[in-house]
């Protein structure tokens, strides 16, 4: 029964996300808003569904509920931008800290699902997202990126975001990937890693297209907008989907 309500919650979902990305480029406003919010809801429903199916991965699949609901919550403050122009800044910097505390549970689920990590696979993660995050900061200022008042907390939430990637990448290499090509048995845990391991990823680059969208002259085009979108929610599905493994 439980297997079937995912399934029934999965198709409505990417069926509410189409609706959705259709409405956002044609006209946005309030229908959008309202669309974007159920889809948001509905992945979040098939999170429930997933833990009640996998209760065994409770202490890891409850820190990934609690992110992708601070996700929806980013999700609604950045269109309430687009439906009340006149708050654009105050509804931008909720958006991007809501979506800053869902990274910080879905960096403690890595942590709960792998709790084997030791100092210096911390440290390694760490150094490789700042270092990635200045990286990506000065190749985005020479392409004529303009951060403006929110130049710091797009750098914090750079590297709290690469921290989803590289404690997901960590834990995924901490296995070796040489022995189980070779044959060796593959751990229980290494689908949930992988799963966790492309969600964020592609939570990533979907950030990546925003910064088009909202600080790259000439970047808010309907492309943009379906390609952020159709990754974001992709990387929420498959962030969700980890439960299950």
């Amino acid at each position: 029964m439980l297997n079937v309500l995912y399934i029934a919650l999965l198709v409505a979902f990417v069926f509410c996300v189409i609706a959705f990305l259709v409405v956002r480029v044609k006209q946005g406003g309030v229908k959008a808003l309202f669309l974007k919010t159920i889809s948001a809801v509905l992945f979040i429903l098939s999170s429930f569904v997933a833990l009640s199916i996998k209760p065994e991965n409770y202490y890891y699949g409850v820190f990934i509920v609690i992110g992708l609901v601070f996700g929806m919550l980013g999700d609604i403050w950045l269109d309430l931008k687009y439906v009340h122009k006149d708050f654009d800044t105050p509804y931008t910097f909720a958006g991007m800290i809501s979506f800053l505390i869902g990274h910080i549970f879905y960096v403690v689920g890595i942590l709960a699902a792998y709790p084997e990590f030791i100092g210096w696979q911390i440290a390694l993660a760490i150094l490789s997202a700042v270092a990635v995050t200045l990286i990506v900061r000065l190749a985005s200022k020479k392409m004529g990126f303009e951060y403006g008042k929110f130049s710091l907390l797009t750098l914090i939430y750079s590297v709290v975001t690469m921290l989803t990637v590289t404690f997901a990448l960590n834990a995924v290499n901490a296995f070796g990937w040489l022995p189980i090509l070779a044959g060796a048995p593959t751990p229980e845990i290494m689908p949930r890693l992988l799963c966790m391991n492309i969600g964020t990823v592609m939570f990533a680059l979907s950030d990546l297209v925003l910064s088009f969208v909202f600080f790259k002259k000439g970047g808010n085009t309907s492309r943009n907008v379906v390609l952020n979108h159709s990754v974001y929610f992709t990387s929420q599905f498959i962030l969700a989907l980890s439960i299950l493994m």
